[in-house]
């Protein structure tokens, strides 16, 4: 995978690709402090000059996060003669691939998507939801009492699920204090 860019909108693509595993190149005229601070020790080659035509070769994405348009738009063209995927950043009709903006809790994943429109949204939605879920041990603990919960009879099974799911959901998301009823 291309990433092509090293300044901040680069450095946060770069830090939702590397829980990916896949093997990055990066390629920037400048890499930013942050940027090479979060690439240390992570399995990013850093290529300090400008992008060039052959940067896409054996390249099946292409992430383009430079702050130039006329950069982007062309690594865009150049990737989609190739038939290579292409994801330009803030340029959601040069896409061939979109990034959803996701959270992770323990073993789920929650992915939002504006399609492009939007990715600030998706982030601020994100965000909101960072302080709805918990990140604690409760999310794995409801995954092991499924897994236990398989054993039982589908009828048992069922309710034991769905009161189960109605308590998390009671002490993730309590109810808003009532009102006082009127005399």
């Amino acid at each position: 995978m291309l990433l092509v860019g090293g300044g901040s909108v680069a450095q946060a693509k770069l830090r939702s690709l590397l829980p990916t595993g896949a093997t990055l190149r990066a390629v920037a005229t400048r890499f930013s402090g942050p940027f090479r601070q979060e690439a240390e020790g992570r399995a990013v080659h850093l290529l300090e000059r400008p992008f060039e035509s052959g940067d896409l070769d054996g390249t099946h994405l292409v992430v383009s996060a430079t702050n130039d348009p006329e950069t982007n738009a062309r690594i865009a063209a150049q990737c989609r003669q190739r038939g290579i995927w292409i994801n330009a950043v803030d340029d959601p009709a040069s896409c061939d691939a979109l990034f959803a903006s996701t959270l992770r809790r323990g073993p789920w994943t929650l992915a939002i998507s504006t399609e492009g429109a939007f990715a600030g949204l998706s982030r601020a939605l994100r965000l909101a939801l960072e302080d709805l879920i918990p990140d604690d041990p409760s999310l794995q603990a409801l995954v092991d009492l499924r897994a236990r919960a398989r054993q039982l009879p589908p009828e048992v099974r069922s309710r034991a699920l769905l009161t189960l799911l109605d308590n998390f959901h009671t002490a993730c998301f309590p109810p808003p204090p009532s009102l006082p009823e009127s005399p």
